[in-house]
């Protein structure tokens, strides 16, 4: 948007525009995950099988080493392959349905641009007039929009070079697990192993354990390289909170919201710390301890030499 209207291009010309950009990528997002989840939906109960037939084999190979069938039926249990199938099937069914609501999507998306493109300024305006709230308002949407496009960023090129690599290792549905997998970046440390969950669990049952290994090494590699030396490189906002509270993040709002609450958790508790915590002085306490950045301690005065 800012792009767009640094080139003069009109308002109501940007504001199609960006609706349409929108929309596209919704609408394209709902088409994989729904035509995507429902072909791995068809094919899940053979998959189940072959996990099945797999978790029998190794009971098979741990009563051969002298455990009771009940201890390998219990150990054996516990590497059931079919559950991490089901939870990724279950997770797929509950994106394509949060996308498919696109009535709600529609409207949000609408009246956000109408309110960014036709009338820019007016935070800045409030905040330039004294209002400390709308200053504070102002900062926060700033920076949480600084984070959006970082983790954009870094999301895309993830599921970029994962969707390739899933391909060249020949893992069903590649295109699926690797948009997958950009969109679960948004969870912090939790979404790094769940988008590689069933890419991994697909290739050992097709080709077995030594291509998933090299599966795993490669996805790790890869993550870890944008996520430890690319994203840092981004500009970093004053909205990042400690690991704790990040986790915390991921866990508490898919309680409140679903799964989707899993993916907005981390800047829902930015607004919550910004908005609410340090706008507050008695609480401004609580908000630091849930920031990554050190809150600048008063600077002792100088002692003089007797």
């Amino acid at each position: 948007v800012n792009w767009l209207r640094s080139k003069g291009v009109h308002r109501g010309a940007v504001l199609v525009i960006a609706l349409v950009v929108v929309y596209v990528a919704l609408a394209l997002l709902a088409l994989l995950f729904i035509y995507g989840g429902a072909q791995f939906l068809r094919e899940l109960p053979t998959y189940t099988q072959q996990a099945q037939q797999m978790t029998a084999d190794w009971q098979a190979s741990l009563q051969s080493l002298g455990l009771d069938s009940a201890g390998s039926a219990a150990v054996a249990g516990q590497a059931d392959l079919s559950k991490p199938l089901n939870a990724a099937a279950s997770l797929l069914q509950s994106l394509g349905s949060v996308l498919g609501n696109f009535v709600t999507l529609i409207l949000l998306t609408t009246f956000l641009f109408v309110d960014i493109v036709l009338w820019p300024g007016r935070l800045q305006e409030t905040a330039r007039r004294g209002h400390g709230y709308a200053r504070r308002l102002m900062e926060f949407t700033i920076d949480l929009r600084q984070y959006i496009v970082v983790m954009v960023i870094v999301g895309t090129c993830i599921g970029a070079l994962n969707t390739v690599m899933f391909y060249l290792f020949g893992v069903p549905y590649p295109l699926l697990w690797g948009v997958l997998s950009g969109i679960l970046n948004f969870i912090p440390f939790i979404g790094f192993w769940l988008g590689m969950i069933p890419p991994a669990v697909l290739t050992l049952l097709a080709y077995g354990p030594e291509r998933m290994l090299f599966l795993v090494i490669l996805y790790v590699a890869i993550n870890g390289f944008v996520q430890n030396v690319i994203q840092p490189r981004l500009v970093v906002t004053r909205l990042n909170l400690t690991p704790f509270f990040n986790l915390v993040s991921a866990t508490f709002w898919p309680l409140v919201l679903g799964p989707a609450g899993a993916i907005v958790g981390v800047p829902l508790t930015m607004a919550v710390r910004s908005l609410i915590l340090d706008a507050d002085p008695t609480t401004r306490w609580l908000a630091d301890l849930t920031s990554s950045k050190l809150p600048d301690l008063p600077s002792e005065p100088p002692t003089s030499d007797q």
